[in-house]
């Protein structure tokens, strides 16, 4: 139609011509909303055949780009431009941090040119037709735009720019008292244990026990320095825990680098890459990984999980054992470890945009047996689920799924809810955020999310009764249960349906009345679940009930990703919400104001309190949403804030650049036996070793249950008089054991 009218521009009369140049204005004739004409379509043979665009829907004709994800193959920032940049790396277009960049863009691009097109875009397939239109699509709409886009860490609230700082003067060896060890190892077995059982809960707190023990008695055991690494990350992560409740018996609030910094000492640093790897090195590598997440480094936290992932991938634990030496519990203890790897790696893939390297495709470990942990310990497993689940790999999900209603409510039936939602969230990432996805058309990538609906209300009704979220429960003691499964569930739905929620009513031409509906249908489901997850926090703020019922490691990542939904669609106008788009705004001041009562004791919520809040306001100012009640009390938060003196403990003041570190020096002073992981691979920062530490032999034969001769001769100082507690005693073994 636009070619036909420039051509009769030239043999029609001057007052023709201006009528012509009217139509041609008018915003149903742009060109930004015609596909470019290329072929539109190819076969798996590279066929260039098409069938008419004119002919076929819009949706068939079009790149899946579309959508709000656009173009999910390729880059448009130098990401080797400066250490920030270095610190953000690669962020995909599953990430929160991603869904904020666009709420920037599309505040500044609303506000500088208001009318300014969504289009155009390109077709599917793979063929060199196809990937020219699309990239000549993605020109013009580059050149459409008023500037060059933002990077990607001007978006970001997570912390991996700044340093956490390792104290290499600090003793490795030294222990906090018994009752804070303790109430720290009680901290991570009840709130991160049952979620991330990368440790044998029964075994380590046995050890603990022991080894605590044994330095009471005179007689301290040799355990290997890895293992002591291991506890001190427990320790760190129990701390981090501890700080966010706010724990009356914390000192400063800054444990937790305490006890990092010992585990770096004691087996982080070192030729990781050249030695075997060892269940122990796996457990600590992913702890690290965990700790890392939990005080807001997902970059970091991404890479070094990785690495254990491959250490994991090296010992089998991917796929099927079949040792007939190997009793039921080491058995389900190993499928646990390799399930809370994969679990994290999911999740943490989906937070930072990027691949999985635990591929479905090469697993074939069975499903956690949805049995308690005393059964596997007494090998009374009932005989159906061996012959139930140990026949069915992980993609068999009608045996997995269909029946796990029938399942009783126990921890190995909440690791298999985990387990299987975690499948459902990867499938996403691979259908909806792959780089694959722009060679498909907008049908098949709204089929794909239909079926992804599809699969996660299955996973939901066909929970065990106990841990069904949606039902009434009176089971307080499983609330904890029930709120992560929740959360998870309200998180894969906004990642399942995001990418319907933009204007795709302007960016697809010749778009069929059910394809819109579907669009339009999905954008509410993804501003719903947002709000959901407002829903979920309490309407009074009661942090202490929030970090102990809930994933305290990951709230930020939820709550920011419910918040950019809801920015999002306010930046839209509320457009799929014409008759209550007024009920998003509540939803999003609540979760405003969670993040500031957060941000007093955690920087992550602080910084990203900051972020969100400076987009709400620019929102706002666009969509006239009176915020000035928040406004209020922002300012009388800021002068509280200036008056406590509240600084953000990850800054950059905290670094110490002024003590050079030798590796290989440090590793020598402390007898390393080649475990660990080179300090340079996650930035950590250099310093210079100034002292010889005691050091107890380092014992070969030693590993997770197996416990040497008591030795004497070393000395430890006293490990039971802390500026913890004076007074500790040992307890008894089932204290540590309960």
């Amino acid at each position: 139609m636009v070619d036909l009218l420039k051509d009769l521009q030239a043999s029609v009369p001057e007052e023709k011509k201006q009528q012509i140049d009217d139509l041609l204005g008018r915003d149903e004739l742009t060109e930004e909303k015609v596909i470019p004409n290329v072929p539109v379509t190819a076969t798996a043979s590279g066929s260039r055949d098409a069938p008419d665009p004119r002919e076929t829907p819009g949706e068939d004709n079009v790149s899946a780009e579309v959508g709000s994800n656009d173009e999910t193959d390729m880059i448009d920032e130098d990401l080797l431009e400066d250490e920030d940049s270095l610190a953000t790396g690669f962020v995909g277009k599953s990430s929160e941090v991603q869904w904020l960049r666009r709420v920037r863009q599309e505040t500044e691009l609303r506000a500088n040119t208001p009318a300014v097109s969504d289009g155009p875009y390109g077709p599917p397939g793979d063929s060199p037709e196809a990937v020219f239109g699309r990239m000549e699509a993605f020109k013009r709409r580059r050149q459409q735009q008023p500037k060059a886009r933002e990077p990607v860490r001007s978006s970001t609230f997570y912390l991996d720019e700044a340093t956490i700082e390792v104290d290499y003067s600090a003793n490795p060896f030294e222990l906090p008292s018994v009752n804070i060890a303790q109430t720290l190892v009680d901290s991570y077995m009840t709130t991160v244990q049952d979620t991330f059982p990368v440790l044998s809960k029964p075994d380590f707190k046995n050890q603990v026990y022991q080894y605590y023990e044994s330095f009471s008695q005179g007689t301290p055991s040799a355990m290997p320095e890895t293992w002591l690494a291991i506890l001190n990350l427990v320790f760190a992560i129990g701390a981090k825990h501890a700080q966010m409740v706010q724990a009356n018996w914390l000192v400063d609030g800054q444990d937790h680098f305490v006890y990092h910094s010992r585990a770096q000492i004691l087996s982080l640093s070192g030729p990781a890459l050249v030695s075997h790897p060892d269940p122990l090195q796996t457990q600590l590598t992913a702890l690290l990984a965990f700790y890392f997440l939990s005080v807001g480094r997902a970059n970091r936290a991404w890479v070094v999980l990785g690495t254990a992932i491959r250490y994991a991938h090296a010992l089998g634990l991917h796929v099927r054992n079949e040792d007939p030496t190997a009793s039921v519990n080491r058995k389900e203890t190993l499928v646990h470890m390799w399930w809370a790897l994969y679990t994290l790696e999911v999740k943490l893939s989906a937070m930072v945009g990027r691949p999985n390297s635990a591929s479905d495709y090469f697993c074939s470990v069975p499903l956690p047996l949805p049995v308690a942990k005393e059964q596997l310990i007494n090998e009374k497993v009932p005989s159906q689920y061996f012959e139930q689940y140990r026949a069915a790999g992980i993609h068999q999900t009608s045996v997995g799924i269909s029946s796990a209603t029938f399942e009783p409510a126990n921890a190995g039936s909440f690791l298999k809810a985990i387990v299987q939602i975690s499948i459902i969230t990867q499938k996403a990432m691979v259908e909806l955020y792959s780089v694959r996805v722009v060679t498909r058309s907008w049908k098949h990538m709204q089929e794909s999310i239909a079926s992804l609906r599809d699969q996660l209300e299955m996973w939901s009704s066909c929970l065990p009764s106990d841990f069904h979220f949606t039902r009434p429960n009176v089971d307080a003691t499983l609330a904890r249960e029930r709120c992560i499964l929740k959360m998870y569930h309200i998180g894969t739905r906004m990642l399942i349906t995001r990418p319907c929620l933009c204007r795709l009513d302007s960016r697809i031409p010749n778009q069929t009345k059910a394809s819109d509906d579907m669009n339009k249908t999905m954008a509410r489901d993804c501003v719903d679940a947002a709000k959901a997850m407002a829903n979920i926090l309490p309407d009074q703020v009661d942090l202490p009930y929030l970090y102990q019922t809930g994933p305290w490691w990951s709230l930020v990542h939820y709550l920011m990703q419910a918040l950019t939904v809801l920015l999002l669609e306010m930046s839209y106008g509320t457009v799929h919400f014409p008759e209550d788009g007024k009920e998003v705004t509540p939803s999003a001041k609540k979760l405003i104001r969670w993040l500031r009562a957060m941000k007093e004791n955690d920087p992550l919520a602080q910084r990203a309190y900051t972020v969100a809040f400076e987009l709400l306001q620019k929102v706002a100012s666009q969509g006239h949403v009176d915020i000035t009640d928040l406004l209020a009390e922002e300012s009388a938060s800021h002068g509280a804030a200036q008056a406590s003196g509240f600084e953000d403990p990850f800054g950059p003041s905290r670094h110490d650049q002024s003590r050079p570190f030798s590796t290989g020096e440090h590793s020598q002073q402390m007898g390393q036996e080649g475990h660990g992981t080179h300090p340079a691979m996650f930035g950590f920062p250099s310093g210079q070793d100034e002292e010889h530490y005691p050091h107890p032999p380092f014992a070969h034969g030693a590993g997770t249950h197996i416990f040497n001769p008591p030795f004497s001769g070393i000395s430890f100082g006293n490990m039971f008089s802390t500026v913890h507690d004076e007074q500790d005693s040992v307890p008894p073994n089932d204290d540590f054991l309960e």
